[in-house]
């Protein structure tokens, strides 16, 4: 049998048929699906992480606690690490501090790195190597939204760098990635843009499409082919819609499915097969996590409950579509 390799111990090259041996054989070897949720408010700022399998449904463990307490979070992650970036922290101001876990494992938030800027309510897309975090309210411009992109590279603790800038200046945008392209949508002014980045080369956004409907603060998650938005705020109503774009294209979304609630301020993750959503907003804060099968959509699933009702928190997964989902066996 042949030692297929994984992206962080050794390189290779395959035949396609090898690949499709070693997904079908079940002898690909998989980094696991396990999605870690961190922060968010619940009924106060939260400094709480917890995790579940995405591979099966239940409700959240404790993880560890991140070194302070924090809402409006972005995260970015990959097989091994989750890292979580800005966020307001209830003293009536922002930071700009990025701190990570391992995701194998459980323990507290360590120290990453900072932002540019003291800021919150941006959003992340990350592939295998480098994360990109997308800044929200920005103090540097004195507290209004802002077009700053900068990334990290993931496996080493350091501050941000500089990537470009979105097409526009927003907040409450959501974010989610294939292992080439970041996806940016949506954001306050309730609008429907979605754009895209190459993770691997710095630059500017570039015009993608539209969602089916102007929104903010919704939660994103993919596979490596296709990008999922849920839920979100068209004000005053908040929505239930699941709608997917082809990532390798460019095109205005679908409309695929519903959540099992219409919420806002809610987390996404995936592992590639299945596209979580958790907590939000109802009309008042929820402790729901549901799911579809990303290929298919169709109506959310009942998947467990968090540890408590919670809103503005940010999830990171070790095996979503930013990541090659061939590692789960996945198929587009």
């Amino acid at each position: 049998m042949a030692n297929y390799p994984q992206l962080d111990d050794c390189s290779g090259v395959w035949t396609l048929k090898e690949v499709n041996n070693a997904v079908s054989g079940g002898y690909w070897r998989a980094h696991g699906s396990r999605v870690v949720i961190g922060g968010g408010f619940v009924g106060s700022l939260s400094n709480v992480m917890q995790f579940i399998n995405a591979a099966a449904a239940s409700d959240t463990s404790d993880f560890g606690d991140l070194a302070s307490a924090r809402k409006s979070i972005s995260s970015v992650s990959n097989h091994t690490r989750a890292l979580f970036g800005g966020s307001y922290d209830g003293g009536g101001g922002l930071q700009d501090t990025i701190e990570f876990v391992t995701m194998s494992s459980t323990g507290n938030g360590a120290a990453f790195g900072d932002l540019s800027a003291e800021s919150s309510d941006g959003a992340g897309m990350s592939n295998s190597t480098r994360g990109v975090f997308a800044l929200g309210y920005d103090d540097d411009v004195g507290g209004g939204a802002t077009n700053v992109l900068e990334y990290v590279t993931i496996a080493s603790e350091s501050n941000t760098v500089d990537f470009g800038d979105a097409t526009r200046s927003a907040t409450n945008r959501v974010g989610c990635a294939s292992p080439t392209r970041g996806l940016l949508a949506a954001g306050v002014g309730e609008n429907n843009v979605i754009e895209f980045i190459t993770i691997a080369n710095t630059g500017n956004g570039t015009d993608f499409g539209d969602l089916t409907a102007n929104k903010r603060a919704a939660a994103g998650s993919s596979s490596s082919t296709r990008g999922v938005f849920s839920g979100g705020l068209t004000n005053p109503a908040k929505l239930s819609v699941i709608e997917f774009v082809t990532i390798a294209s460019q095109g205005n979304a679908i409309d695929y499915g519903d959540l099992t609630a219409a919420r806002t301020q809610l987390a996404g993750a995936s592992n590639s097969i299945r596209a979580l959503t958790a907590g939000g907003n109802t009309g008042s804060r929820s402790d729901i996590i549901d799911f579809v099968i990303i290929t298919t959509g169709g109506a959310a699933t009942d998947f467990g409950n968090l540890v408590a009702a919670n809103q503005q928190l940010a999830a990171g997964s070790q095996s979503h579509g930013g990541l090659n989902d061939g590692y789960q066996g996945a198929r587009p």
